[in-house]
């Protein structure tokens, strides 16, 4: 990470005025089009859920206001941001995990897995080190249902300066999908022109998958969407609906 001088910095009014809110965030709750980032991962057959998780975190570091963060006043900026996610367990409860972020997904995957069995296996909030990292995005996804609206939960006084993401229920209209995504970010940081940059780089979805796995090999067919998260005890409700909505069926 780099430490920013704001002497001479465009944002440096933006940055002290709202720094000096109790609540610094703002949010925004939006519908992207999925579509290119589910056709792609389907085509390369990978666990759609962790295929996902790195497409969006691979779309985070390239939005560089995503890569700035306060702490102890001044304004870093980090090379690479990696993503704490909750992940569910068979009990109904969930722990927070970490998935460092690589730009082999192949490797952020097979990394990714070791984490959700060590959560899985776990009790309570599994938190570890480094699960409260400044250098990571907060991510959760709620399969169950596509949301229009959605506030993140937070302390004002912990000065944190994390982005959190949620994604809901992946839908399916006249061949496009849909995936509802909220996204809550420090307004010292950045503006919604940073968001919307974000938000553009998830529907123009460049290249992201460049390794091959090794003699053809492939994860098996995975399609559908976030299944660490599901809770067994609601598996009865979860099933593809009759309007062609994708939801998920559980582990």
């Amino acid at each position: 990470k780099q430490t920013i001088d704001i002497t001479h910095w465009n944002r440096r009014e933006h940055f002290e005025f709202f720094s000096r809110f109790d609540d610094p965030f703002f949010g925004i709750t939006t519908l992207v089009n999925f579509t290119k980032a589910y056709e792609h991962i389907k085509a390369h057959r990978r666990p759609f859920f962790l295929s996902s998780v790195h497409f969006l975190l691979k779309c985070v570091n390239e939005t560089e206001a995503f890569r700035l963060r306060t702490e102890d006043g001044k304004l870093v900026q980090y090379d690479t941001i990696h993503v704490s996610p909750t992940i569910g367990r068979e009990d109904g409860t969930f722990g927070f995990g970490f998935f460092e972020y690589h730009t082999d997904i192949d490797i952020f995957i097979r990394n990714a897995e070791k984490e959700i069995e060590r959560v899985k296996k776990g009790c309570g909030l599994s938190v570890t080190e480094n699960t409260w990292r400044p250098d990571v995005i907060r991510y959760s996804a709620l399969p169950w249902f596509a949301f229009s609206e959605m506030k993140h939960a937070g302390s004002i006084r912990t000065r944190d300066s994390v982005p959190r993401i949620s994604t809901g229920k992946l839908t399916q209209e006249n061949g496009r999908y849909n995936l509802p995504l909220s996204i809550t970010v420090h307004h010292g940081l950045m503006d919604g022109r940073d968001v919307a940059e974000f938000l553009q780089n998830i529907e123009t979805i460049k290249t992201f998958y460049k390794s091959i796995r090794p003699h053809g090999e492939t994860f098996p067919e995975q399609t559908t969407p976030f299944p660490y998260t599901i809770m067994p005890r609601i598996k009865s409700f979860i099933d593809t609906g009759h309007d062609g909505s994708i939801l998920t069926r559980g582990y």
